[in-house]
C-alpha cells in the first residue's frame, strides 16, 4: 500500500493532548502504510507485505501492540495483555507515521515498537496512568532499565536509542505537558574488531571457518549423492570463492557467468602465475544494500571449481526453471508432465492420479493431503468410486506456489525462469516428497539449516551427517556469512586495498573493519616473513645487515628480538615491545623510530598521500596565524614542517625503483620537542638578539693603544 506522505505540523497554541489527537487522526485516516485503515483497531497488525527482505519476503510478520513480555506465536496470536487503551492509539500512530516519513526494515520497525512497549511498561511499574503527555525523565530511565532484561549489551544500546527517538519525536511535536531534555546513559559497546587478548582472538576465530570445515565441504562437494547435498555444496563452493551474501548467491541468474578482459590500467590477477591470461572470469551479482549489479572476479585458482559449481546448479535446477517458464507463459494453469497432460481435460481424477501430481506414492499420504486441503472436494462417480475435481486441485496448488511468483523475490526484472537456483516444491526438504508439478523455494534459511542443522539437533548439519568434526572433536559450526568474513580477512592479510575489498564485497569501505579478523600474531609473522625474504632498510636494521665474522647472535634472532609486537597504525606498523615499556611517543607514530612500513604497500602509500595533503593545508593555516601574530603559531609551523618532510621521505621511498617491493623500511625518529628544548631555544634566540644589540654599540677600536 502506498500513499502520499503528509507531514504532521502541530497546531500552535493548542494543548499537548489536542496535538496528540491530531497525530492519531492523521495516522489513522490519511496514511496508507503498514495496514489498511479499517484494520486500525486490531491489536496485531499483519505487515508482511510492507517489508521487502533481501533473502526471502515473509508474509507472516506482525506488529503486536501488547505489553512487554508477551509471547508471540508463529500463527499471529499472542499470549499476553494488550497495551493500555489510553496509550495504544499513540503507539499505533507513532509506528505508522514514522514508517511513512522514514521507512525502515522490519527489524528496525520492531525496535520502535519495543521502545513503545517499554515506555508503557515504565508507566505501569511506577503506578502511573500511561499518558504519553505525562512522560518524564524517571519514566524514560525506567524504560531503559526494563529494556536491559534478557538482552546483551549491544541490543540494550539499540533499544535505548529507540526509546530516545520516541522522546525526541514527542519533544519536537510538543506532546509533553512539561517539556524536558533527556538522553539515555547506556554506553555504546566497544567495537569487538578493535579488542585485543585471548577473548577477542576466540571471537575472531568463531567468525571464520576452520580448515576442517573447508576440508569437509570440499569432500561433500566431490562425493555428494543426494540432491540437497549436491546443490548446497555447489552454493558453498561459490561462497568460498567470492565474497557474496547468502541471499545474493540464491538469486543468481542463469547467465551469471562473465568473461571480461582485464582493465588496461590495472594489473591482471595472478599475472605471476598465468601471464597468458587474456580474460578474467567472474560472477555477475545483484548485491544487497542498494548497490548496483557488479561482476565479482573469481580468484584464478578457484575458477574451475566455480565453473563446475555453476554448471551443476544449472543442471540440477533445469526442471524447476522449465516448470517456471511454462507457468509464466500459461498463467492460471498447473504444469503437468507429458504422461499426465491428459488429466487437464478430465473433470474428475482418481486418487492415484492425484498422487502422481503431488509426488506421493501411498494412498495414506494422499488422504492426509486431502484432509489438510478441505477445499478439494471429493465426489463419487456413477460407479461409486471416490474422485476429486481437477479444477480444485489446480486452484489449491497454484495458491500454494511461492507468493512472489512469477517474479523472484518480487524483483520484476528477474522472473523465476531466468534464475539459476529454482527448485521444485519440497525438493530440498529433508523428509517430504518432491511435488513434480510445482515451483518451490530455496531460501537463506534452507542454506542455514544445511550448514548448521536445526530443530535442536533432530535435523543435523551436513558435517554431523557426514561424520566431520573439528580437530579437537567438537562439532563444526559455520554460518552463511562466515565465508564472507574469511575471504575479506584473507584479502586484508594479503594487502588488498580497502577500496578494492569494498568493491569486491559490494559495500562501503567504512564497513570493511567488521570483516577484518587479521590477528596481531598474523601481522607480526607477516612482518617477520617479509624481513626474512626481502630484508630491512633503516637504522633499526643496520646491525643485522652488517657483515661480521663472529656474530654474537644470528641475524634472524636479532630481527625477532627487534620486533616485539606488531599492530597497524595510520602510518605503518608499530613494532614496539609493550611487554618491556609503555609507548614513550604518546601516539606520535610518524615520528617514532619503531614505526616500519613495507615498500610498495599501496594502502600505506595512499594513507601517507592523504596525510601529506592534510599537513600541507595545516601548514598554510599555521603560517597565516604567524602573519596574524597569534601566540604559539611558530611552533605549530615547525611541527608541520617536520611532519611534511617525514611524509615526503616516505613517499620518495615508495617511488624509488631501486628498493624492491616488500622491503621493510624504518626511518630515523623525528627530534622530539619538550620543555627543556623549548627553553634552550628561547634562551639562544634571546642571546642572539642581545649580542646583535651589543655589537651595534661597541666603541671604535683604538689601534694606537
Amino acid at each position: 500500500m502506498k500513499s502520499a506522505v503528509r507531514k504532521f505540523v502541530p497546531r500552535g497554541a493548542v494543548d499537548p493532548t489536542s496535538r496528540l489527537d491530531d497525530l492519531i487522526r492523521l495516522a489513522r485516516h490519511e496514511l496508507g502504510v503498514l495496514i489498511r485503515s479499517e484494520d486500525w483497531e486490531l491489536p496485531s497488525w499483519s505487515v508482511g507485505g510492507s517489508f521487502r527482505t533481501k533473502g526471502q519476503n515473509r508474509r507472516n510478520r506482525f506488529l503486536h501492540f501488547y505489553q512487554a513480555g508477551s509471547v508471540a506465536k508463529k500463527d499471529g496470536t499472542v499470549d499476553g495483555i494488550v497495551l493500555d487503551s489510553r496509550y495504544i492509539d499513540f503507539a499505533k500512530a507513532y509506528c505508522r507515521y514514522t514508517h511513512a516519513t522514514s521507512p525502515v526494515q522490519y527489524e528496525n520497525q520492531f525496535k520502535r515498537l519495543k521502545a513503545l512497549q517499554f515506555i508503557e511498561g515504565a508507566f505501569r511499574s511506577l503506578g502511573l496512568a500511561p499518558h504519553i503527555s505525562d512522560c518524564n525523565p524517571t519514566i524514560l530511565n525506567t524504560a531503559v532499565t526494563l529494556a536491559k532484561q534478557g538482552v546483551g549489551a549491544g541490543r540494550h544500546y539499540q533499544l535505548a536509542m529507540s526509546i530516545e527517538q520516541v522522546h525526541r519525536f514527542c519533544d519536537e511535536h510538543r506532546f509533553y505537558n512539561a517539556p524536558f531534555q533527556w538522553r539515555h546513559a547506556v554506553r555504546k559497546p566497544k567495537d569487538r574488531t578493535e579488542e585485543l587478548g585471548e577473548i577477542a582472538k576466540e571471537w575472531r576465530e568463531d567468525r571464520l571457518p576452520s580448515p576442517e570445515a573447508y576440508s569437509a565441504l570440499a569432500h561433500v562437494f566431490r562425493n555428494a549423492t543426494t540432491f540437497t547435498d549436491k546443490l548446497m555444496s555447489a552454493v558453498s563452493a561459490i561462497c568460498s570463492s567470492i565474497p557474496i551474501r547468502a541471499h545474493e548467491v540464491l538469486q543468481l541468474r542463469d547467465d551469471c557467468e562473465v568473461w571480461q578482459k582485464p582493465s588496461e590500467s590495472r594489473p591482471k590477477p595472478d599475472s605471476e602465475l598465468r601471464e597468458e591470461l587474456d580474460e578474467v572470469y567472474g560472477i555477475r551479482v545483484w548485491p544487497g544494500k542498494g548497490n548496483l549489479p557488479q561482476v565479482k572476479p573469481v580468484v584464478t585458482v578457484m575458477v574451475p571449481v566455480v565453473q563446475e559449481a555453476v554448471q551443476r546448479l544449472r543442471d540440477l535446477c533445469r526442471p524447476g526453471r522449465e516448470i517456471a517458464a511454462w507457468c509464466e507463459a500459461h498463467p492460471g494453469q498447473l504444469w503437468l508432465p507429458p504422461e499426465l497432460e491428459h488429466l487437464r481435460e478430465t473433470e474428475l481424477i482418481t486418487h492415484h492420479d492425484l498422487g502422481l501430481i503431488l509426488g506421493l506414492d501411498s494412498r495414506s499420504s494422499v488422504n492426509q493431503w486431502l484432509n489438510g486441503n478441505r477445499d478439494v472436494q471429493q465426489v463419487t462417480d456413477g460407479y461409486g468410486r471416490r474422485r476429486v475435481r481437477f479444477a480444485d486441485v489446480q486452484r489449491v496448488l497454484l495458491d500454494s506456489m511461492p507468493s512472489d511468483f512469477p517474479w523472484f523475490n518480487g524483483d520484476r526484472r528477474q522472473p523465476y525462469s531466468s534464475t539459476l537456483i529454482v527448485v521444485r516444491r519440497n525438493e530440498v526438504h529433508a523428509t517430504r516428497a518432491t511435488c513434480p508439478c510445482m515451483v518451490g523455494a530455496c531460501t537463506v534459511q534452507t542454506f542455514e539449516h544445511w550448514l548448521s542443522g536445526h530443530d535442536d539437533g533432530k535435523k543435523p548439519s551436513v558435517f554431523a551427517r557426514w561424520g566431520f568434526t573439528e580437530r579437537d572433536g567438537s562439532p563444526i559450526e559455520i554460518t552463511t556469512h562466515s565465508f564472507r568474513h574469511w575471504l575479506n580477512t584473507v584479502a586484508q592479510f594479503r594487502g588488498m586495498s580497502d577500496l578494492d575489498i569494498a568493491k569486491w564485497s559490494g559495500r562501503e569501505p567504512s564497513q570493511n573493519q567488521a570483516y577484518n579478523h587479521v590477528t596481531p600474531e598474523e601481522t607480526l609473522s607477516q612482518i617477520r616473513e617479509l624481513l626474512e625474504e626481502n630484508g630491512g632498510k633503516g637504522p633499526l636494521f643496520e646491525a643485522a645487515n652488517s657483515e661480521r665474522i663472529n656474530r654474537p647472535i644470528s641475524r634472524q634472532a636479532f630481527l625477532d628480538a627487534q620486533i616485539g609486537s606488531a599492530h597497524m597504525t595510520d602510518f605503518g606498523t608499530c613494532i614496539h615491545d609493550y611487554s618491556l615499556l609503555p609507548c614513550q611517543m604518546y601516539g606520535d607514530c610518524l615520528g617514532c623510530s619503531e614505526n616500519v612500513f613495507v615498500k610498495g604497500d599501496s594502502k600505506h602509500r595512499k594513507k601517507i598521500e592523504e596525510g601529506l595533503e592534510l599537513a600541507e593545508k595545516q601548514l598554510e593555516q599555521s603560517r597565516q596565524a604567524e602573519v596574524e601574530e597569534i601566540y604559539g603559531a611558530d611552533r605549530w609551523t615547525q611541527h608541520h614542517v617536520k611532519r611534511i618532510e617525514k611524509m615526503r621521505a616516505i613517499l620518495a621511498i615508495h617511488r624509488d625503483d631501486s628498493i624492491p617491493d616488500g622491503t621493510v623500511i624504518n626511518l630515523e625518529a623525528l627530534s622530539q620537542d619538550n620543555e627543556i628544548l623549548m627553553a634552550l631555544r628561547d634562551r639562544d634566540a634571546l642571546h642572539s638578539a642581545n649580542d646583535a644589540v651589543d655589537v651595534g654599540r661597541l666603541p671604535e677600536p683604538m689601534w694606537g693603544d
